[in-house]
């Protein structure tokens, strides 16, 4: 009998390692029945302009039909994905399974409304923006995709298509890990022309706007489209922006938010106790921006206009660049960017629920985390995202005065409240800077100016190249034909300006 036993034993450990080890993240398709509000057939003439040779759907309706829509399904043990091929690729919504809340918008109505580059478009979910400034002309109808399950576990569905008005190429991979409670899109953007052109990538959140939402986005300033300046969190009238109630004054709002070097942002519904949030190497997508419709009747009305049972929502976006810059934002800091010829840039971000930690003020995809400092003591209220062997300690001064071993999985909360004595600054770090907090600063601070100099003189032979360039950055040719000329007045040899006035010739076909 012993001998028996002594053989069962070390099988079931076998047994249990290889089934533990064996779990893998499933990807499948699912039809999902959704009140459908169409829109007609394109206009056969195509637009003119900056979506060429688009054409432009006009047609909208006020009556819905339910309709079966395709969905690509990632899920793993903690969190599931759906995917809309059929409609721009975007992340339609995503789930936490163990409270079942959404922590990326899930519209269950499809109502397209004339909103994009295009005209159709819908709300919620995730979209994913490439070209020129605005919902890209390939949010609302089918791009190409394909499934796969990796080796690791994991599970990828990739879409993509091909900007015509720009001739650039744009993929994206969204992966399901099988043991985090985590989701990626890494995306790849090329230009294979031999021009230059408009560098524009936004990746656009959906998330509900209801529960006491606070957004928790670090930083110093908001700026606007046109590189505008205002003060965050707090503004000029001392209202609190971060809360979405607080912000029930005027129309729509559009915040960038600028001045902290952090890769995390976020945002939590108190009365929930959930959470959702972002992140992604700074370098990568410095552009974190909000935006509300509107708590007046100007935005609100968007609410039916939009979904027809989930209510209001917001957007949490990501950029390549500090803001979605409009033209005024050419006499700011925050100028436009050309995609360079045979070039293409990749980029990686995580996005993840929260809950029961009241709150946040630091995230990696490895833990999130609300440290207070209160009477003496120090609150940690922490949320794994991966799984968790790793220990978490306190320095003040450079001096370790507390640790503590975390095994976590994902989605399981910590929480302790550490005494805390003298005045020495306090740092909290877990594992090998897998999660960093410092006292007294939430971010790291940026020293980058956010006006331009007041004399500088636009006017003169730089400004007015500099007033061309960014117009050909904006695909608006004939302006940019007009500043480039009048600089050439001014200095009839001034090279940059030249080197300029040739590019214009040859998108003219002037050769």
């Amino acid at each position: 009998m012993t001998n028996l036993t002594n053989l069962v034993i070390p099988l079931l450990i076998i047994a249990a390692t290889v089934n533990v080890f064996a779990q893998k993240a499933k990807i499948y398709v699912e039809q999902v029945t959704l009140k459908t509000y169409p829109f007609s057939d394109p206009n056969p003439v195509p637009e003119t302009g900056a979506i060429y040779p688009y054409f432009k759907f006009e047609g909208y309706t006020a009556k819905g039909a339910d309709k079966e829509w395709k969905m690509v399904v990632l899920e793993n043990d903690y969190i599931k994905v759906f995917i809309a091929p059929e409609v721009g690729g975007k992340v339609w919504g995503a789930i936490e399974k163990s409270t079942g809340k959404e922590f990326v918008y899930f519209n269950h109505s499809a109502k397209f409304r004339e909103v994009a580059m295009r005209g159709a478009w819908t709300s919620g979910g995730i979209e994913f923006n490439f070209g020129k400034i605005g919902h890209a002309p390939t949010c609302s109808t089918p791009v190409d995709y394909a499934m796969r399950q990796n080796k690791d576990g994991s599970v990828s569905c990739f879409i993509g298509a091909t900007d015509l008005t720009s001739g650039t190429n744009w993929r994206v991979e969204i992966n399901l890990p099988n043991d985090k409670a985590y989701f990626t899109t890494k995306c790849w953007w090329h230009n294979p022309s031999g021009l230059e052109q408009s560098y524009y990538h936004w990746t656009n959140g959906g998330f509900k706007a209801s529960g006491n939402l606070e957004f928790i986005f670090p930083g110093a300033y908001r700026i606007g489209h046109g590189g505008e300046v205002g003060k965050w969190p707090v503004d000029e009238h001392g209202r609190n922006l971060r809360f979405y109630e607080n912000n029930n004054f005027g129309g729509y709002k559009s915040y960038h938010i600028l001045g902290g070097n952090t890769g995390f942002f976020g945002g939590y519904w108190h009365d929930d106790d959930f959470g959702t949030a972002h992140w992604s190497e700074y370098d990568e997508k410095p552009g974190q921006k909000i935006w509300i419709w509107g708590l007046s009747r100007q935005g609100m009305i968007w609410e039916d206009l939009l979904t027809d049972s989930d209510g209001q929502y917001v957007e949490l976006q990501s950029g390549r660049l500090f803001n979605q810059a409009s033209r005024n934002s050419s006499k700011s800091p925050f100028k436009h960017r050309g995609f360079p010829p045979g070039s293409t840039d990749v980029w990686k971000e995580y996005w993840f629920p929260v809950k029961g930690t009241g709150g946040f003020n630091v995230a990696s995809p490895y833990a999130v985390a609300n440290v207070i400092e209160q009477n003496g003591s120090l609150s940690v209220r922490l949320c794994a995202i991966s799984p968790l062997n790793d220990t978490m300690r306190l320095f003040q001064g450079g001096k370790e005065i507390w640790s503590e071993n975390l095994a976590l999985k994902p989605m399981e909360n910590f929480e302790r409240s550490i005494d805390t004595k003298g005045v020495a600054p306090l740092r909290l770090v877990l594992g090998d800077n897998l999660l960093e907090w410092e006292q007294g600063a939430i971010h790291k601070k940026l020293s980058r100016p956010v006006k331009s100099p007041p004399d500088f003189d636009w006017g003169s032979t730089y400004g007015l190249y500099t007033q061309g360039e960014e117009l050909v950055k904006q695909r608006l040719y004939k302006d940019a034909w007009a500043a480039i000329r009048e600089c050439l007045k001014k200095d009839a040899y001034f090279l940059p300006a030249i080197s300029l006035k040739a590019e214009l010739l040859y998108r003219r076909a002037e050769y």
